[in-house]
């Protein structure tokens, strides 16, 4: 309110006001305008009655005149007070569009820090944890399996390879008696069975180390041996009887060893797939446990950004809110719909006065002067005790004068002789 009044009773409003309703004509020619807007201001009422609600008013001896002034005085204010809110509406618009600007420049600056942040570190977000460990043990659980595979298949492997010696070493014979030559006769037999017995027990002995006895390929190692074993015993005791005959004679078995080497190369070229799958998964494995020892480094320059982001994301939501509202509050302006102050009493034609007239209390004041001079010339009278003649004393002191002194410095002329 007070600086909505100061902006209205301004010089050039008051100059115009008192042009248009024709003020202190007399003084307007005698003084300088400066004085006589010093004299309307003095006038002019202005005062708040509550924090809202405020009365305007003027003095002058022409009630008309008072009323016109009045009147005006408040269209000047509620025109001060619309526009006084249109400009500040507007510039709180201008404002907040400029800083919304600012503060959306700065967001998308972020974010593309934080896509750049992400672009980084694929893998190794906090938001993709969950996924590597996942990945993780899936891919142990598949190595696991697969080693599991590869090692049965390499057992089965050694035993078709075992079977293949023995396939080619001696099978029964059929056919009619005959010769025999070196490599058929039975002490060579005996030496190829010695020597495959040999290495299927020192495969044994390496399964051993790696599974436990209960494990399938160990079992079925020991099968072999045993078999081994028992055909090993059986050529012994075929070569302590001397038996020469026909039907202890032995020869190779070409398809039987075909069929076994066929077996032998398709687990070949099945461990050398899993052993391959194997260094992937391996690879992938180690892959995995960077990543998840990346993650705590990568969460915590992640949450900086993002603190920084979601930081600058809501003052962007306040900013947004806050300039609609501006926005709102300008249109409801310029369309004349705002919140603005209104009329609850107009001026209205004075019908007595609120004081005196000028000549009147200028002849009470007179009055008035003479009686309280005249009063204080009598109090003061009235309490002198001095004696300033003859009579005073005789009235004072009750005694005769005997004689008295006349003034010698006074103004009467002097006699010389």
């Amino acid at each position: 309110l007070s600086s909505i009044g100061q902006a209205t009773l301004t010089r050039s409003r008051l100059e115009t006001l008192v042009k248009d309703l024709d003020l202190y004509p007399e003084w307007r020619q005698s003084t300088a305008m400066e004085i006589v807007i010093e004299r309307m201001r003095s006038e002019i009422t202005f005062r708040s009655t509550d924090r809202d609600v405020f009365v305007l008013g003027f003095t002058a001896q022409d009630p008309h005149v008072a009323h016109a002034v009045a009147t005006r005085l408040t269209s000047l204010f509620l025109e001060e007070n619309a526009r006084d809110r249109g400009q500040r509406a507007e510039a709180t618009r201008h404002f907040l569009d400029a800083q919304l600007a600012e503060v959306r420049k700065k967001l998308d600056e972020q974010e593309q820090q934080v896509e750049a942040y992400k672009a980084r570190y694929p893998g190794q977000l906090p938001s993709q944890l969950a996924l590597n460990l996942q990945e993780l043990n899936s891919a142990q659980l598949t190595l696991r399996s697969l080693l599991e595979s590869v090692s049965r298949d390499d057992g089965q492997r050694l035993s078709l390879q075992l079977e293949l010696a023995a396939a080619d070493a001696v099978v029964p014979s059929t056919g009619l008696a005959g010769g025999t030559s070196a490599g058929d006769s039975p002490a060579s037999d005996q030496a190829g069975g010695e020597g495959d017995l040999e290495s299927a027990r020192a495969k044994l002995r390496a399964l051993e180390l790696r599974l436990t006895p209960a494990h399938p390929d160990v079992q079925r190692m020991r099968r072999v041996i045993a078999r081994l074993e028992q055909q090993q015993a059986a050529d012994q005791a075929a070569m302590a009887g001397g038996a020469t005959t026909s039907s202890t004679l032995r020869r190779r078995d070409p398809l039987r060893s075909r069929a076994i080497q066929g077996q032998i190369e398709t687990l070949n070229r099945r461990i050398a797939t899993s052993q391959e799958e194997a260094r992937r998964l391996r690879a992938n494995i180690d892959e995995y446990s960077r990543r998840i020892d990346g993650t705590p480094v990568r969460e915590a320059g992640l949450a900086t950004l993002s603190r920084d982001y979601e930081d600058t994301k809501k003052l962007y939501s306040s900013l947004t809110a806050r300039q609609q509202e501006a926005s709102m509050a300008s249109n409801l302006e310029s369309k004349a719909i705002g919140d603005r102050f209104r009329i609850i009493e107009p001026a209205q034609l004075p019908e007595k006065p609120i004081s005196q007239s000028r000549k009147g209390s200028l002849i009470i004041g007179l009055l008035a002067a003479l009686g309280l001079s005249v009063g204080l010339a009598a109090m003061v009278e009235f309490r002198d005790s001095s004696m300033r003649t003859d009579a005073d004393i005789t009235v004072s002191l009750r005694l005769p004068v005997l004689a008295t002194i006349p003034d010698l410095n006074g103004t009467a002329p002097v006699r010389s002789r």
